[in-house]
């Protein structure tokens, strides 16, 4: 009987040891997550009950799981999730280190394009982040090791049934536990329902505050199922009655201005820069982008806030349509199913004008093909599939080359009136040796000492040089007095590692305030203006509707006119965070005397919101 007892014991504590590793090898990889961002966002606590029963309730669920499985089928079983969940945090990792966000399931769906620029996101690999990844390998190996050493858990019927039942009733009690932990949920559309727990887990259009409130698994699960939910089971014809009420009770009317039709008639170059930041528009680096602002219409006060996957997607969808991407959804260039009528393209195309789009890059690389036909294009012309491009010269990542050469320059300089949609490409990461354009010095531009500096300055320049060219063809062609110029950048140089470098010329820490970039309209015969007006990438496009003398209804943008009345004189960002020029909410207690005016703005701000997510994942406008 001792014998048994001992051999019954030493086969407990195995299978004790053997459920401790697997529990602890998912747990320290949620745990080190939710601190490291508790560093940086500090809205829930990694201590709190609710992230960590939520977290136990999954790895408990996994567990009990791969328990029912033979000894081999448990083992390969736990050792591919072990793989998936290390590859997944590393991932969070370096995306909150590049992005300063956290990504949810919407953003797996734009893993193809960011796996081009994978070599700049691995420099951002922090020793701390690898000594977690290895701790919950080490720990995965012993446990399979253990595991292959002992006998099967189940083998009685009896006892198989009962494991069954019991992790179901223990995974059940943890979620609700959760849940309760998290507390009551403010009105959706209310200034509370930006800090209050339950609000961030039932909304979860935040992923960094998500993910302290929830833990890992619950962020991928919650935003896996409301994805899900949002387009595959919700009512659509509810959402647009929703936007009809909405829209009834606040009606806005279109106004003329002192800026109405100053531009009309005129055909529209409208440029995406990619990365040109506000710091590198300076006479000695970029001398046409600089002389521009100083003779055009220069927006110093624009910000490109950041909705969903993908920022550069993200800005080119808001200049377009005057809405932003949805949150936890599906990547906004795969609407492309979607009727967009009222967006830029289609607008001009019922006032006479061509539409083209065009970009270094393949087609496929963000849908863009298929993306900007929903778009309203005519065509999208994506340089990378266009092999037979005549000119021995080429250099499809050198801006410049899109108006050297003919061909390309004939795409976009058109029968008048035309609207073309350029995309630049040069300035993007990565800014090392590892980008070819960064080996030399094309432009003398070199900083001793300072690699990445050199680099980013060299290629912010070859962006310059297109719009150097560019003018100098127009003014030939005789076409540069009837043409206006649109040059907006994509995001603030988050891509570049020495970001106290930027936050020194800036004059700010703060991920939001950064976010302030480059934005001209610019004409031979245009007045220059400082405009300092508060705005944001969504109102570009009603901007230049007023300024075109194109016809229509601001009731079908998130974006105002920002010289109309009407003009919200505050920026909004992800999370509810706002900027009026004087007071910068991001979620921290504000004081008492501002409190009434922090919950107006954050009520306007849900709401708009709410009718931007409604309108495009209804696909509101195909009616």
């Amino acid at each position: 009987m001792k014998v048994a007892k001992k051999v019954w014991n030493h086969f407990v504590v195995k299978q004790i040891l053997i459920i401790s590793g697997m529990f602890f090898s998912f747990y320290i990889l949620d745990l080190s997550l939710r601190i490291y961002s508790n560093q940086y966002i500090g809205f829930y606590n990694w201590i709190h009950f609710a992230p960590n029963l939520f977290t136990f309730s999954w790895i408990l669920l996994v567990i009990g799981i791969l328990c029912l499985f033979p000894k081999k089928g448990r083992m390969i079983g736990y050792g591919v999730l072990s793989i998936i969940s290390n590859v997944i945090v590393y991932a969070e990792y370096l995306h909150f280190s590049v992005l300063n966000r956290f990504f949810t399931f919407s953003d797996l769906l734009l893993a193809k394009e960011g796996s081009a620029y994978f070599g700049y996101a691995m420099s951002k690999t922090s020793f701390k982040m690898v000594l977690v990844i290895m701790l919950s390998i080490g720990i995965t190996i012993i446990t399979l090791f253990m595991m292959k050493k002992t006998e099967d858990f189940i083998r009685n019927p009896y006892y198989y049934w009962r494991w069954i039942v019991g992790t179901m009733v223990l995974v059940g009690i943890m979620r609700i536990g959760a849940i309760s932990r998290l507390g009551s949920a403010a009105d959706p559309l209310t200034w509370e329902a930006s800090y209050q727990p339950k609000n961030i887990y039932l909304d979860f259009n935040n992923q960094n505050k998500s993910l302290e409130v929830s833990g890992l698994y619950e962020l991928l699960f919650r935003s896996s199922y409301l994805y899900i939910h949002d387009h595959f089971i919700i009512n659509k014809q509810k959402w647009k009655d929703e936007i009809d009420a909405y829209l009834e009770e606040n009606t806005l009317e279109y106004q003329e201005n002192d800026y109405t039709g100053i531009l009309e008639g005129k055909n529209v170059i409208y440029v995406l820069m990619e990365s040109i930041d506000s710091w590198l528009v300076t006479e000695e680096v970029m001398p046409t982008l600089y002389q521009l602002q100083q003779t055009g219409l220069n927006f110093t006060n624009r910000y490109a806030p950041a909705f969903g996957g993908g920022q550069t997607i993200n800005s080119e969808f808001a200049m377009n349509t005057g809405l932003y991407a949805v949150e936890n959804s599906k990547a906004i260039y795969n609407y492309d199913h979607n009727f967009f009528s009222t967006s830029l393209a289609s607008k001009l195309k019922s006032h006479g004008y061509s539409a083209v789009s065009i970009h270094t890059n393949s087609g496929n690389f963000y849908n863009r093909t298929f993306f900007h036909e929903a778009l309203g294009y005519d065509a999208h012309y994506a340089l990378d599939d266009m092999k037979n491009i005549n000119h021995a010269d080429y250099n499809y990542y050198n801006d410049s080359s899109l108006v050297k050469n003919t061909e390309t320059y004939e795409m976009i300089i058109r029968e008048a009136p035309f609207f073309s949609f350029v995309i630049t490409y040069s300035g993007h990461v990565p800014y090392d040796d590892t980008n070819d354009r960064c080996v030399v010095d094309p432009y003398h531009l070199k900083v001793e000492g300072n690699k990445e500096l050199s680099c980013i300055r060299n290629l912010a320049r070859e962006t310059d040089e297109m719009l150097k060219i560019l003018i100098e063809k127009l003014e030939k062609d005789q076409k540069l007095e009837d043409t206006i110029l649109v040059l907006v950048s994509d995001h603030y140089a988050y891509g570049y590692d020495d970001q106290a470098f930027i936050q020194k010329y800036k004059g700010t820490t703060n991920s939001y305030l950064l976010q302030n970039v480059p934005f001209v309209i610019w004409n031979k015969n245009l007045k220059h203006q400082e405009i300092d007006i508060l705005m944001d990438t969504a109102d570009i496009l009603p901007t230049l509707f007023n300024m075109l003398a194109i016809d229509y209804d601001p009731n079908d943008y998130i974006g105002t006119d920002v010289f109309s009345d009407y003009h919200d004189h505050f920026v909004y960002f992800s999370s509810d965070a706002f900027y009026d020029g004087e007071t910068l909410y991001d979620g921290t207690v504000v004081d008492s005397e501002k409190q009434d005016y922090v919950n107006e703005i954050i009520t306007t701000i849900r709401k708009k919101r709410k009718l931007n997510d409604q309108l495009i994942l209804s696909d509101y406008f195909r009616n």
